[in-house]
């Protein structure tokens, strides 16, 4: 192939599951990188206006972090679509050559791919295949490459061998079951990309298939990312798409990291890296958000209050209580054993030595899912307020919260959340154990043993902050 509409072939970049990369000169000799769409899409006719409106929505995106859409044809024999050329390192490859990113530069690239996605989404579409392959390490900061295509060549894969489209171990449990995919797609992406950055794998290595069932299964391993960043990525990688946190979130918890890391005196957890790589340089700051409205007993009457959010705010359960709990569990594995060990000895009755057996087992694989389980926190975002683990929040959205009561005593806050709905705790919902719902619309939060995630301000500082934001009454107590 020596040209691609007007523009001179120069080599091949590489190929994938969509088509051919080529790097190519345009007439006044501006580099230009070309995605040419397999033969087998091009003949969906269905597929070539799709792909047309697509390109004409990519071509709006802006911001800081993507390559720029400069041309495309959906009429050629196949259809291809040109953006500029980024010169530098894919992110892969700059892991495989390094092994894995420092944790300064761990926290800039989570902000410049929540900025690009913030982009992305605003005109409408879903990236649908973020992965290191697709994060070219430019010498202005790090670009996504590669949006725009994805959605049109997955709803015709659907309906011509039910392939899904994605990189297998970072695309989202949605994705892997067919499901409709949204934006929370490419920020379970997000997360995944982040684990490979610091050197690891969010769901192993292996088959496409294997990667699939473990995405939608199995929680991710996380044990290479940074402690000051694992809350982040483990809400990034929430089942639930509803549970993960949106691209101004994101950047609202970077912005809040980074200004408590440069306030005098602050304990920050971010090692000092020194000046950032070039390929690493930080997104613009954020602005901050303009002060709450007064009279915060009454409720708006539009359905989302017009301004910007309070920063996600996320509070863990203290490692005393999990430690307790495993001790109390190993305590009771150890006991049950010795039953049965003991009364096959003294020829108790068999049923009776079953049956210490058969609970010993029992309480052992509740104590290895203890071990292995994402712990239970309280998180407080633009949605509501979640409880549980961030695979398995249960969210009270703000709009069926009617008032909130905090009950300060010395070390501690107790959090009364009034519903105007009656919402028990669901039924086998494996709630946390300082979480009680009495009466059904009225649940109680015991917040002892909680302690806030890396910038996170205390739990009440939150909750008159975000109280303010969406005028819902707060009455104190001491």
């Amino acid at each position: 192939m020596e040209r691609i509409g007007d523009y001179v072939v120069l080599r091949l970049l590489g190929s994938g599951g969509m088509g051919s990369v080529y790097l190519a000169r345009s007439r006044s000799e501006r580099l230009v990188a070309i995605k040419v769409i397999r033969p087998e899409y091009a003949a969906d006719p269905r597929f070539r206006e799709r792909f047309r409106q697509e390109v004409e929505a990519a071509r709006k995106v802006g911001g800081f972090h993507t390559a720029a859409v400069v041309d495309a044809d959906p009429d050629a024999v196949q259809p291809w679509m040109a953006s500029a050329y980024i010169e530098g390192p894919t992110l892969q490859a700059e892991v495989a050559r390094r092994e894995r990113l420092s944790e300064g530069e761990l926290w800039r690239l989570t902000a410049v791919l929540a900025e690009a996605l913030a982009a992305i989404h605003r005109h409408g579409l879903v990236h649908r295949d973020l992965k290191p392959s697709n994060i070219v390490l430019a010498s202005d900061g790090p670009r996504v490459l590669d949006f725009g295509v994805a959605r049109v060549v997955e709803e015709t894969r659907l309906t011509t061998d039910g392939v899904v489209v994605g990189t297998a171990g970072f695309h989202s449990p949605e994705q892997a079951l067919g499901r409709a995919v949204t934006g929370a797609s490419d920020v379970f992406a997000l997360g995944a990309v982040l684990v490979a950055a610091s050197g690891g794998s969010a769901f192993g290595h292996g088959e496409p298939t294997a990667l699939m069932f473990r995405v939608v299964h199995e929680e991710p391993d996380v044990s290479t990312v940074p402690p000051s960043l694992r809350p982040l990525v483990l809400a990034c990688l929430a089942k639930d798409p509803s549970g993960r946190p949106t691209p101004l979130e994101l950047l609202d918890l970077c912005a809040a990291h980074a200004g408590a890391a440069a306030a005098p005196g602050h304990d920050a957890t971010v090692v000092d890296d020194g000046p950032p790589p070039a390929h690493m340089a930080p997104p613009p700051p954020r602005a901050a958000p303009p002060p709450s409205r007064t009279d915060p007993s009454q409720r708006p009457t539009e359905t989302a209050p017009p301004n910007p959010s309070p920063a996600l705010a996320m509070y863990l359960v203290d490692r005393s209580v999990w430690f307790l709990q495993v001790l109390r569990n190993v305590a009771g594995v150890a006991g049950l054993v010795a039953l049965a060990v003991v009364g096959a000895q003294a020829q108790w009755p068999a049923w009776l030595v079953v049956v210490c057996a058969v609970a010993a087992f029992l309480l052992g694989v509740r104590l290895l899912g203890l071990l292995g389980a994402a712990k239970d926190n309280l998180t407080l975002n633009s949605r509501g307020i979640g409880l549980g683990p961030p695979n398995n929040l249960l969210v009270m959205p703000w709009n069926e919260i009617r008032s909130l009561e905090l009950n300060r005593r010395p070390g501690w806050t107790d959090l009364t959340v009034r519903l105007s709905v009656v919402r028990s705790l669901p039924t086998g919902y494996h709630h946390p154990s300082w979480v009680r719902s009495d009466p059904a619309d009225v649940i109680h939060i015991r917040t002892r043993r909680l302690t806030p995630v890396g910038t996170a301000p205390q739990l009440d500082a939150s909750v008159q902050t975000f109280a303010r934001w969406q005028r819902i009454r707060v009455t104190e107590s001491q």
